[in-house]
């Protein structure tokens, strides 16, 4: 076929129109909320017999958990053009075979949210998951979307039908037809909403739009209180990263009843937490927790492998290097605060102090690597992440920073991998240690062979001396404090022993903590309970009821004096090059 030059020009522009139609158009309807359930109808497009499997979610990218949500599906049918039905059959908990999907014109199905919906194990998170009430909705689109076989990376489409007077936050952006577009399956799910009775605040960081909606359930808070509360923080992450990497981000903030936490995605993060006065405490926890979600704008939105790339929504791969996406995340979120003047020196260590002191309680025979890869296997240990990936963030900082005699440390590394990369190329994930130390020094290798895929003790004391601060693993005991020598994580909606330090202790790890002192033990009132403890005194003795293996153990534990670990204190009198790398430390420049 012979085509002009101008017909020729328009050829390609209906080739490229075409090719950037919705493959899926789904509309949710948030009016009808009697039974808890999201009602959704899809449109599909250019469906062929290859597309013949609908999937859910088997999990999320950053949750580590399994969510199946397939499970909470409800009357999923197939019609054709003249609106009868097509079969389809659940072949799976997340997905459904569909006979002729080249006929199909709309399948509607019913979900239901994941917060009011009891299930028996694998409780999706509550900031990962989904709810819808008579003044907001959260929703997080993994739990309300899926995709057709071959097709996560077609373009989707998604508009809401909700009460007049609600407020929508989100990262979407809305077109002429009323849908909130995104490229992929994956773009969608890394972009929540949250709508309701909100407020809204706006801030320019720098040529960067930070946009915060909030909903409380009580009005307590309003989005100019926290937006007031956590400018500083915002400055302090576009000064460490020479400018924030986004034109737009969107913080979501529920609060509620309990304190689940929080769930980054590249332009936006979402928040469930407890309803509760924003006190200087309370300011300075969500500043911390704002802090952590917003570097992930760094990483792993521009530093990434494949695995993230495209994520398996099946049956998910997971990256052994959840060391930098979460680790080195959370030691940025700290750094970056000391070096603007957000928090001290000292209020900095102290968190590190804290750090390592959690580490304690979790296994120290697993490296940094294997609980990335294993980590939805892992939940009690999968927290860790948080305290020895952070730490291990931090001591390769100081061992770049010293083999460059101060000219560069890590932070900079994390600046140029963020430039070779960025949103759209993803590292190897094979190769990705061999370029950093490539990047760097020889010594990193053997950093990484110790340290994250290996699990020698960190080198806490070596890798401070060189910034001139002294640290001591243990140093001494406090009798005004008392201490279990327990561990405790949250596993299936269930508070369990992570770790017992006493190797002669009747207690074991993964034991369910049933009751405390005879009260019945729950999420809701387990901090309180815990708290308690504080009150008593060194030899008195706290009674445990546990579940273990479908029995019922009951084990008394006697309170010792806390053990005073992980000190650190800075030198009064530091070499002239600990003070040189110290100050170098402590600035971005």
């Amino acid at each position: 076929m012979k085509i002009s030059g101008g017909s020729f020009i328009l050829f390609i522009a209906l080739l490229w129109f075409n090719s950037v139609q919705a493959q899926h158009k789904f509309t949710l309807n948030l009016n009808d909320i009697s039974d808890d359930l999201f009602r959704v109808t899809l449109v599909p497009d250019g469906l062929t017999e290859e597309n013949d499997i609908f999937q859910f979610a088997a999990t999320a990218p950053g949750t580590y958990q399994i969510m199946d949500i397939g499970r909470f599906v409800h009357d999923f049918t197939a019609f054709d053009a003249n609106g009868d039905t097509l079969p389809s059959a659940r072949t799976s908990t997340n997905q459904w075979k569909l006979t002729h999907p080249e006929k199909i014109k709309k399948i509607i199905y019913s979900i239901a949210e994941t917060w009011d919906t009891p299930v028996k194990s694998h409780k999706v998170y509550d900031m990962a998951g989904t709810s819808l009430e008579k003044d907001n909705a959260f929703i997080n689109n993994q739990g309300v979307v899926g995709y057709f076989k071959g097709m996560q990376s077609h373009e989707l489409w998604i508009k809401l039908q909700y009460p007049s007077g609600w407020k929508i936050g989100t990262a979407l952006t809305q077109n002429a037809e009323g849908y909130y577009t995104a490229p992929t399956y994956d773009f969608a799910v890394d972009s929540p909403f949250m709508l309701g009775r909100l407020t809204g605040a706006s801030a320019d960081i720098e040529g960067t739009k930070v946009d915060i909606y909030t909903y409380s359930k009580t009005d307590l808070i309003k989005s100019e209180d926290l937006l007031s509360g956590m400018k500083d923080i915002l400055y302090a992450a576009s000064d460490f990263t020479e400018g924030l990497p986004v034109k737009r981000y969107v913080f979501l903030f529920h609060f509620e009843d309990l304190d689940y936490g929080a769930w980054e995605h590249s332009y936006s993060s979402i928040y469930a937490l407890k309803e509760t006065p924003l006190n200087d405490d309370r300011v300075e926890a969500i500043r911390s927790m704002a802090a952590h979600e917003f570097f992930h704008v760094v990483t792993p939105l521009n530093i990434h492998s494949e695995l993230v790339e495209k994520f398996n929504f099946e049956k998910p791969v997971l990256s052994q290097h959840l060391w930098l996406y979460e680790g080195v995340t959370e030691w940025a979120a700290g750094l970056m605060q000391v070096r603007d003047s957000v928090i001290t020196l000292e209020e900095y260590l102290d968190e590190l102090t804290k750090k390592l002191r959690v580490n304690d309680a979790y296994d120290q025979n697993l490296s940094l690597t294997e609980l990335g890869v294993r980590a939805t296997e892992l939940p009690a240990q999968y927290g860790n992440i948080y305290y020895k990936g952070a730490m291990t963030a931090c001591l390769l900082d100081l061992l770049i920073l010293d083999q460059s005699k101060g000219k560069r440390a890590l932070r900079e590394v994390i600046i140029e991998l963020s430039k070779k990369y960025g949103p759209n190329k993803p590292f190897d994930e094979k190769t990705f240690f061999d370029e950093l130390v490539d990047m760097t020094y020889p010594e990193v290798r053997d950093f990484i062979e110790r340290y994250i895929k290996g699990t020698e003790s960190l080198p806490v004391k070596e890798y401070f001396d060189k910034v001139g601060i002294a640290y001591s693993q243990f140093a001494g005991y406090d009798s005004t404090n008392v201490s279990l020598g327990l561990g405790f994580t949250v596993k299936d909606e269930n508070v369990v022993v992570s770790a017992v330090n006493d190797p002669d202790s009747k207690i074991q790890v993964n034991d369910m903590v049933e009751a405390i002192n005879g009260t019945q033990i729950s999420l809701q009132n387990a901090g309180a309970e815990f708290s308690k403890l504080h009150q008593l005194n060194v030899g008195d003795t706290v009674s445990f009821t546990f579940q273990r293996d479908g029995d019922e153990v009951h084990i008394d534990c006697p309170l010792s004096a806390q053990k005073i670990s992980h000190k650190f204190e800075v030198m009064d009198n530091p070499t002239k090059k600990q003070l040189k790398l110290r100050r170098r430390w402590l600035t971005n420049s």
